[in-house]
């Protein structure tokens, strides 16, 4: 090929130049607790922000790069004009940062051209890439990168020779640049590809430069104008929209009490907006972080009170008009790990930057001993050096303009359960004017708050979830190694996985420490506990290990774990002051004396080594609930021996089964055959003697099909059916009572008509109709049907119904039974009423063969068991 001259004009500039260029530019404004909008710096100042941040690395000896460089340089070339940092280690040029300030995401075509380009030039001028074995190309962005980017960066070596239109890329990239012209494709083909399978290439996006800053903040002010809350229009807008129209009702504005309260709402609101912009997390250990570098939008579905209504769905991204504002009343029910929690802090946020109103955040499991939602927002408040009168909040509260979002309602302790509902629902009657969102798991005692519209968290979807990777990873290869191991497994058996927000995350903390995928639950839960007991913390580089106080070995602090969670959940609490827990753990010594390690030392590892949990001022609590339940569900399974199935039948008959759903999901999997013994095998007796007995006279004259439903259905459970009834029946439903009767409901003649035992369940609105369940509240049908047991069936013929089916020309009050002089057993009504009872239970019910073979395999296995098996030989 004929020689080609370029001439090499790449000059370093000195630090002072860069002093310079950075005092004579106007730093875009950035908000404490807000993205940083590096889109808004000019080219020259993105490229010092990348030197600066990697001389800081290189400064501080960051360990992950320890080896790789060991120093940086801003260069200035002529010809295009390009500024890029170069990288060196023991003075030979290792790689490059090229630096793109645009304000959209690169794509894939345009990464491909600025990697081609400085290729070329690399061909060109060979000191640019002395050794091709060993240099780095770093792409550093300003907005972000296509997903089809990311796909192609990561495995670039390989991934470019599958691109379609590469020489025509390449071909554009000559005709583009004067410097090229004399150069043709066919004369740097072969080197160019060369170039193309060895070169390292890196990303670096604006969750990186984040991050860096974050270690490095004595950066931050050299590139933008940091504003706290305080010096922002945001909290004074809200203050003079929603707070002084009200006070001004109450005090004149010259008065100290207008002032105080002023200051003091918007000291609040400022602390809060600080508080809840970050967030420590089990995903990110001790590192605080802030939420929107994690927050994945979740979709919420709207409860449907009529059999005939279409799932309504409303996203989670920001607050929106449709969704609080429009229902006035918000709950969110769901299971643990669907990020309930994470959606609140997310949406009071959104509702204070967005200036909807004046949010105002409680836990609720902080109130008790007799404190109330009013006591709470005092103490938010703040009072220093004077009590606030409690009647002026409750005169400002009536007058409306608040957002209250009360969190947490399933984590209230059974003790203070009754006076907290009642001081909630009084707190709510008297304050009207406001709007009101609150998260739960299911509870019964949520009938006291039939006013509220309720809505559940779709569960994530598999694109969904690799989103959510994706996100937590950074976009780094980590993630998407992870997501590609996924593809290769067969997603059924981890699909529950991939569900829950909060079991995505620890998927890619498990993942970061030992690149396996668990396939059960109990095997996926122990998993992440070894990885943040084996684990390096990852904040500090692969190198570093923290130090545990108490020396323990693995199965050590495990068995301490399994005895702290099964304790606290006798005791029913999830957070302790130090005296308590101290005191705990003092317990716990005695009943381990094999075992010998300090209170102190065994709290401060797990909180630091080790953090399960986290300590928020003086109280420690459990970094999630689940991992409280999974360590309670292995101390039950492992370390009760002889009193394990006695324990599990006492949990499934307690007042609080409610909140054992994932210790039984647990336990049935951790230890199968006890679970069996102990929960599995009397339900389906019970169930097998009770359909046997039940509707015995119908066996004649009804269809075998409806008749084997009705009986499935109607085990441990009763359904009241309201059919064309006035408005006048309709306000007797007063839910709002947490102690409400199902004869405050149906008046006592219909009430003593069903067994005492059941409680109220649910209700159902089918076109004129009102369908009432009351059981006795377990779970183990739910139970069943997730582990995707054969004791289980599905209806399919019955999912197309239409809703004319539920339009009957019958009144009254009706207790279903085996009467047969019941009109809802009659020919007319048999099918239809078994049609609706299904509906309610989605169409699933208990499988009675499947359920009759499975307590004769079970007898027959307990009859011939050997027991000789387990002496014989020893």
């Amino acid at each position: 090929m004929p020689r080609i001259k370029i001439i090499n004009v790449m000059t370093i500039i000195r630090d002072s130049e860069i002093k310079e260029n950075l005092l004579s530019y106007v730093k875009p404004t950035a908000h404490s607790g807000l993205n940083l909008p590096y889109t808004e710096l000019n080219d020259r100042a993105f490229e010092i922000l990348l030197y600066q941040i990697f001389k800081a690395r290189i400064e501080y000896k960051d360990n992950s790069i320890i080896g790789l460089f060991d120093n940086v340089s801003l260069m200035q070339g002529v010809g295009e004009k390009g500024r890029d940092c170069e990288l060196y280690l023991l003075d030979k040029n290792v790689g490059l940062i090229q630096c793109k300030q645009i304000n959209k995401n690169i794509t894939k075509v345009e990464a491909i051209k600025e990697i081609t380009k400085f290729s070329i030039h690399a061909i060109l001028n060979k000191t640019l890439i002395p050794d091709l074995d060993n240099y780095t190309y770093f792409l550093a962005v300003s907005k972000g990168l296509a997903g089809t980017t990311i796909e192609l960066l990561n495995d670039f070596n390989n991934k470019i020779f599958l691109e379609p239109n590469l020489n025509k890329y390449i071909e554009d990239v000559l005709n583009s640049y004067t410097s090229f012209k004399n150069v043709t494709l066919n004369q740097i083909e072969d080197e160019l590809h060369n170039i193309y399978k060895k070169i390292k290439i890196r990303y670096i996006i604006p969750a990186d430069l984040t991050q860096y800053l974050f270690d490095y903040d004595h950066l931050l002010k050299n590139f933008f104008r940091v504003l706290t809350v305080t010096d922002n229009s945001l909290l004074e807008y809200i203050i003079k929209t929603y707070l002084e129209p009200t006070l001004k009702k109450l005090y004149s504005e010259t008065t100290r009490e207008y002032k105080d309260f002023k200051f003091r709402f918007k000291e609040y609101l400022e602390r809060s907006l600080n508080n809840y912009s970050s967030s420590k997390t089990l995903i990110f250990g001790n590192q605080q972080k802030k939420l929107e570098d994690f927050y994945y939008p979740l979709t919420l579905i709207c409860k449907k009170d009529n059999i005939s209504e279409e799932n309504k769905y409303y996203n989670t991204f920001k607050y929106e008009e449709n969704l609080i504002p429009s229902f006035k009343k918000v709950l969110i029910v769901d299971n643990g790990g669907m990020g309930k929690s994470t959606i609140m802090k997310w949406l009071y946020l959104s509702a204070l930057k967005q200036r909807k109103g004046i949010p105002v955040f409680i836990e609720l499991r902080k109130l008790k001993n007799n404190k109330t939602i009013v006591d709470a927002i005092i103490n938010e408040l703040k009072p220093i050096d004077e009590n606030i009168d409690v009647n002026i909040i409750n005169k400002l509260i009536v007058q409306g303009n608040f957002i209250f979002f009360f969190d947490g309602y399933d984590e209230i302790s059974d003790e203070n359960r009754s006076d907290v509902t009642s001081d909630i629902q009084s707190f709510i009657s008297k304050a009207t004017n406001n709007l009101y969102i609150m998260t739960s798991r299911p509870e019964t005692a949520l009938n006291a708050f039939s006013d509220f519209q309720e809505f559940n968290i779709k569960k994530l979807q598999v694109d969904e979830a690799f989103d959510l990777i994706r996100k937590i990873g950074e976009n780094r290869e980590k993630a998407i190694r992870l997501i590609t191991k996924i593809k290769e497994k067969q997603l059924s058996n981890i699909r529950d996985f991939l569900q829950s927000p909060l079991l995505v995350s620890l998927l890619y903390k498990k993942f970061d420490y030992r690149e396996t995928i668990p396939i059960k639950l109990q095997e996926f839960y122990y998993e992440v506990f070894e990885a943040l007991f084996q684990s390096h913390d990852l904040t500090k580089g692969d190198s570093y290990i923290r130090d545990k106080k108490t020396k323990l070995s693995l199965s050590d602090f495990f068995q301490i774990l399994r005895e702290l969670s099964f304790y606290t959940l006798r005791v029913d609490s999830l957070e302790y002051n130090y005296a308590t827990f101290s005191k705990y753990l003092d317990e716990i010594s005695k009943r381990l004396p094999n075992i010998k390690f300090k209170s102190s030392d065994f709290i401060d590892d797990i909180v630091k080594s080790v953090p399960l949990f986290n300590r928020e001022g003086l109280t420690y609590r459990w970094a999630h609930k689940s991992f409280q339940e999974y360590f309670a569900a292995e101390f039950i399974c492992r370390d009760t021996k002889d009193k394990q199935v006695d324990i599990l039948q006492k949990m499934s008959k307690s007042n609080r089964v409610e909140k054992f759903r994932l210790i039984f999901s647990l336990c049935y999997d951790i230890d199968y055959k006890s679970f069996r013994k102990a929960i599995i095998y009397p339900i389906i007796k019970d169930f097998v003697t009770f359909y046997e007995s039940a509707y015995s006279d119908f066996n004649s004259n009804k269809s075998i099909k409806f008749l084997d439903i009705r009986k499935s259905l109607s085990f441990n459970t009763s359904f009241i059916l309201l059919i064309n009834q006035n408005n006048k029946i309709l306000k007797t439903f007063n839910l709002s009572d947490p102690n409400i009767e199902l004869s405050g409901i149906v008046g006592p003649e219909i009430a003593k008509l069903v067994d005492p035992k059941f409680k109220l369940e649910s209700m159902l609105f089918a076109a004129n109709m009102i369908l009432i369940v009351v059981s006795r509240v377990f779970f183990i049908k739910d139970l069943l049907l997730t582990k995707n047991s054969s004791l289980i069936k599905e209806l399919d013929f019955l999912k197309d119904k239409e809703d004319n089916e539920y339009k009957w020309d019958l009144k009254g009050i009706y207790v279903l039974n085996d009467d047969k002089n019941l009109i809802l057993n009659s020919n007319k009504f048999f099918d239809k009423t078994t049609i609706l009872i299904a509906h309610h239970e989605d169409n699933k019910c208990w499988d009675f063969e499947c359920c009759k073979k499975f307590i004769l395999d079970y007898e027959e296995e307990q009859i011939t068991e050997n027991e000789e098996y387990f002496f014989d030989g020893l």
